[in-house]
């Protein structure tokens, strides 16, 4: 199967030159670090995982590296230093705006299931460095899936208030 020009050109500089990537480290809702690393985004994925692996508490928690997408909707015309950035991922023109699709993978070492919904307390973000916007929006998504914000959101922070209702109702 023929590869697209957007996807030669990304796995090319990919091999060729090392990219940057960005690790950021979310913990209960606060950033502990970020961290530029160097290397092939799926080879500082692998390093990462290997480093959430040693985290990790089996006996507590599962572990999970996903892949996913940012995608960021960008007005027209683009500018030179935005094209240099963004025309490596997938970058879909409009008639008045684009939309660039990035791939993020997400690494969860420090989670918990609460009744029927599962809880991220810890959890790295492994992205290509981007523009501080984005890694400023990747920081905040970061810090909200850990946040306890999640769990009010979920409907889990009442849960014990909730049971108290039923066992009065019981009564």
């Amino acid at each position: 199967m023929s590869k697209s020009r957007g996807q030669k050109k990304q796995e090319g500089s990919q091999e060729n030159n090392p990219d940057k990537v960005i690790l950021i480290h979310s913990e209960r809702g606060n950033i502990r670090r970020v961290v530029e690393l160097s290397g092939p985004l799926h080879e500082v994925v692998k390093k990462a995982a290997l480093e959430a692996l040693q985290l990790w508490n089996p006996e507590t928690s599962d572990f999970v590296v996903m892949r996913d997408n940012y995608t960021k909707t960008l007005k027209l015309p683009l500018t030179k230093e935005e094209y240099e950035v963004y025309s490596k991922f997938e970058l879909r023109r409009g008639s008045k705006e684009a939309e660039v699709i990035i791939p993020i993978y997400i690494a969860s070492f420090n989670n918990e299931w609460r009744e029927t919904d599962y809880y991220d307390n810890e959890i790295f973000i492994i992205a290509p460095k981007l523009p501080q916007e984005d890694l400023e929006e990747l920081k905040r998504r970061a810090m909200i899936a850990t946040s306890e914000e999640q769990l009010e959101a979920s409907g889990l922070s009442g849960l014990e208030e909730d049971l108290e209702e039923l066992e009065e109702e019981e009564e």
